[in-house]
């Protein structure tokens, strides 16, 4: 994967089409939104930005030049405007904006445009996508360069969640699956870190349909370019892309990984093959492997409460779950590990609920959140409560299913001892109520 010129000065400029180098972002506050406004901003745009949440004067986004709006004030005249997908096209203010004439685009389409003016490495993959991405990044970044990079979630070692970088360097850029929005880019290089049943909403058949998905996003990539698999993806995913494909193989036992867990062994397996392709002398690559510290919402430590450790982590899949505990008790072994567990969407607990119950087997003691409802049809109901029992059959412990957050601590605080481990987990509002627990 080496460094390609690009032929224009300023490639986001193409965006503009020959008219002024402005923008509107409604739903500018999402991990992804905010990703490709540091990129406009950064290449020169004039950028007005709205969410539901109001940004602050202390925002990056707002000290780099975004003007901020509110969710229903309607921006003056620009050339482009773009939407996340939670907001509607129907939106008053973003409906305004598309009447004054510009371009309106969603999240993935503007990304989909980037990588046609930029060399992308598309990071995919079911699960890891956030790691992954980012882990390169920072690889690349030790090696002393300066790559493009945009993650689905705040990076301390990085010091943001995108940045533009030099025009010449790759842009590594996470790709998403659900609503096959992948399926927009027009990458050189993939990187694909696994390939799983995911988003019941976008594939209620399943893994069959999320594989012919994945078949799609690499038949996009050009006959030059390479894809680099991670240890477990599929050997027959190869035959859906004239592009090279590189397998990366598992770790050497002696190497040194930073993060945890033997589903991060197979990350940085993934991220060595890359980094390779990349011609990284190999002592970087050891360092890049041994120094990277993860992710926000990944195993993160936010806390102590009680003298227990506070852990916030993003895993809302069994497979993500059962692989996050199996890292804490790699890390901390014989420590007590105590889960609140909050399901994301109706449709994903009632379609992996077994699957859940072997997952959450790993915890000593369990608190069990109501649903995270989103994106979840009306009638479609599903009750947390129904897994306690399941559980309880494995092997007794504490365990119980509560009717909000305030019930939940309140729980927890009873329980914990020093040296515990208070593990929350899930992708809806339980970060900020980890980080309320350990305050």
């Amino acid at each position: 994967m080496k460094s390609q010129t690009v032929g224009i000065r300023r490639p986001l400029d193409a965006l503009a089409r020959g008219g002024a180098c402005s923008a509107y972002l409604a739903g500018a506050g999402g991990c992804g939104m905010r990703g490709l406004a540091s990129f406009l901003l950064e290449c020169g745009w004039q950028v007005w930005g709205a969410d539901r949440k109001a940004f602050s004067a202390a925002d990056p986004l707002v000290r780099s030049g975004l003007v901020p709006l509110t969710e229903h004030e309607p921006p003056p005249p620009v050339t482009l405007a773009v939407r996340s997908v939670a907001v509607p096209p129907s939106s008053p203010a973003f409906a305004a904006a598309r009447r004054a004439g510009p371009r309106g685009l969603v999240y993935s389409q503007l990304l989909g445009e980037i990588s046609r003016l930029r060399p992308t490495l598309a990071v995919a993959g079911s699960h890891g996508k956030t790691t992954c991405t980012a882990w390169i990044a920072h690889g690349l970044r030790l090696a002393g360069r300066d790559p493009g990079f945009l993650v689905g979630g705040e990076v301390p070692q990085l010091g943001a969640s995108a940045h533009w970088g030099e025009d010449r360097q790759p842009l590594v850029a996470e790709s998403c699956e659900f609503d096959r929005s992948f399926h927009q880019l027009r990458p050189r290089w993939a990187a694909l870190v696994n390939v799983d049943a995911e988003h019941p909403d976008t594939y209620p058949g399943g893994l069959p349909e999320v594989m012919e998905a994945f078949r799609h996003f690499l038949g996009l990539l050009p006959a030059d370019g390479q894809v680099y698999a991670g240890p477990e993806v599929p050997s027959e995913l190869a035959a859906a892309t004239t592009a090279e494909w590189i397998q990366a193989e598992e770790l050497d036992p002696a190497t040194e990984v930073g993060l945890p867990g033997a589903h991060n062994r197979r990350n940085a397996a993934l991220v060595a093959t890359v980094l390779r392709a990349a011609e990284v002398p190999e002592p970087v690559i050891e360092e890049a492997l041994r120094s990277y510290r993860g992710a926000a919402r990944r195993l993160e430590v936010v806390g102590c409460c009680g003298g227990a450790t506070v852990v916030s982590d993003y895993a809302h899949h069994p497979v993500e779950v059962a692989a996050t505990l199996q890292a804490l008790e790699e890390r901390y072994p014989g420590r007590r590990r105590l889960v609140a567990f909050q399901p994301h969407q109706a449709r994903r607990f009632t379609e992996y609920r077994e699957d859940f119950v072997a997952a959450l087997d790993r915890a000593d003691a369990l608190v069990l959140l109501p649903v995270y409802r989103a994106r979840d049809p009306e009638d479609l109901l599903a009750d947390v409560a129904e897994i306690r029992q399941p559980l309880l059959d494995r092997r007794p412990r504490p365990l119980l299913a509560v009717a909000g957050l305030d019930e939940a601590a309140a729980i927890l605080r009873r329980w914990i001892a020093p040296g515990d481990l208070v593990v929350c987990l899930g992708a809806g509002d339980i970060d900020a109520f980890a980080r309320r627990l350990a305050d």
